[in-house]
């Protein structure tokens, strides 16, 4: 019988962050580790892809997001049963107590080696999923 392999999706994280260039260097630095990275600059959009994603292992949630703020959003994930394995770190430049329903906190601005620490923490490699053919 032949040896049959899945392919290994990596860990997939979701940025939200509504300043682009922070937003990018976050993403190519978690690329360059091997995290599948989605994007997001509001909490509208940031509901929207992660239904359409098959599981996200981490979002990174800056607090001071348009519209609805971090707060709001964090909330919505905590409630919605859908996302009630996904974590959450926090990035903030307020100084203060580490908000009820996130896993982590990392202070602005975010130093990328911080930032990577935290995706490896949240999301180590046996948190990827093993794709199976349809």
């Amino acid at each position: 019988m032949p040896d049959v392999t899945h392919p290994v999706v990596p860990p997939q994280v979701l940025i939200v962050e509504d300043d682009p260039d922070v937003r990018g260097a976050m993403a190519e630095a978690l690329h360059d580790e091997g995290f599948e990275v989605s994007m997001a600059i509001n909490a509208v959009e940031a509901l929207r892809v992660l239904a359409a994603l098959e599981s996200a292992c981490l979002v990174l949630l800056d607090w001071e997001i348009p519209r609805v703020d971090g707060r709001g959003l964090l909330e919505r994930l905590r409630a919605d049963e859908r996302f009630a394995g996904t974590r959450v770190v926090v990035m903030t430049a307020e100084a203060g107590p580490l908000p009820t329903g996130a896993a982590g906190m990392l202070r602005k601005p975010v130093r990328l080696e911080m930032l990577l620490d935290a995706a490896r923490r949240h999301c180590p490699p046996d948190s990827a999923a093993v794709k199976t053919p349809a």
